[in-house]
C-alpha cells in the first residue's frame, strides 16, 4: 500500500475540524486573504505559516481591517508572529510546526498603540492590561494602517464608554 501525500489540506487540520463544507472553507480563505491584501500585506507575508492558520481563527462574522507581520519580543521571549485587527478584537499568532501561540485582545483593554519608525524598520507596540506586544516589521504602510484603525476603534470605544456613564 502506498503512503499518503501531506497535502495541504491535511496540513490545516485546525480549518478542517470546523466541519465546514469545502466551499464555504475555500470563500473564507479568499475572503481573508483578499483583505490582508486590501490593508497592505505584502506577498511574503501572505506565505507565512500565520496567515495560512488564520481561516482556522477568524470568524465567519469578522472582517481583518489591520495587520503586522514581524518579529516580536513578548514576556522575554521573542519570535516571528502577526497581529491581526479585526472588527470585533486583535488576534496575536505565533505558529510554528509544533506550536501555537494565540492571545485573543478585547478592544477594552488596549490602552494604546505606538509607532516608530527608522529608515527601513517600523517598531509597533501594543500597550495592553496584558502586557506590552512589540513587533518590528519591514512593512511601513501596513504597520501605519493597523496603528490608524487601533486608535480610531479606541477612541470609538472611549465615546462609547463616555455615553453609557453620562447620568
Amino acid at each position: 500500500m502506498k503512503p499518503k501525500k501531506l497535502s495541504g489540506s491535511i496540513l490545516r487540520s485546525p480549518i478542517r475540524r470546523a466541519r465546514l463544507p469545502q466551499k464555504t472553507l475555500k470563500v473564507h480563505v479568499e475572503r481573508i486573504r483578499s483583505e490582508l491584501k486590501s490593508t497592505g500585506a505584502l506577498w511574503y507575508d501572505l506565505l507565512l505559516p500565520e496567515t495560512y492558520y488564520l481561516p482556522a481563527v477568524i470568524h465567519h462574522d469578522e472582517h481583518i481591517e489591520g495587520s503586522v507581520f514581524g518579529r516580536y519580543t513578548l514576556r522575554n521571549t521573542a519570535g516571528r508572529g502577526a497581529l491581526i485587527a479585526t472588527d470585533k478584537r486583535v488576534i496575536f499568532l505565533d505558529k510554528k510546526p509544533l506550536f501555537v501561540h494565540y492571545d485573543e485582545i478585547n478592544f477594552m483593554i488596549i490602552g494604546s498603540v505606538t509607532y516608530t519608525h527608522t529608515a527601513f524598520v517600523g517598531y509597533v507596540t501594543l500597550h495592553t492590561r496584558l502586557g506590552d506586544f512589540q513587533l518590528r516589521t519591514f512593512n511601513q504602510r501596513n504597520a501605519y494602517n493597523f496603528c490608524e484603525y487601533i486608535e480610531e476603534k479606541c477612541l470609538q470605544q472611549t465615546e462609547s464608554d463616555k455615553r453609557e456613564f453620562v447620568t
